[in-house]
């Protein structure tokens, strides 16, 4: 299970990120969410993915959760 610490990272974290992306990135409907173990994972209504990253290492933590978003939230020219 996740440490009340982790959990205040990972949040902390995420809500940075969503802060600094908003001006970029549609995020109004992205939301972090903890299963029964502790598990994180970035969720939208399009998608869903697990947070592997160590929460004690913010950098790997924030780059892990802006790669998740730029796989979903990429703009592709046509």
């Amino acid at each position: 299970m996740a440490s009340t610490q982790n959990v205040g990272q990972i949040f902390n974290t995420f809500h940075h990120l969503l802060k600094d992306l908003e001006p970029f990135v549609d995020v109004k409907e992205m939301r972090l969410t903890f299963d029964k173990d502790g598990q994180a994972f970035l969720v939208a209504p399009d998608f869903s993915e697990p947070i592997q990253s160590d929460p004690k290492i913010h950098r790997l933590l924030r780059e892990e959760m802006h790669q998740i978003i730029a796989r979903h939230r990429s703009i592709r020219g046509e």
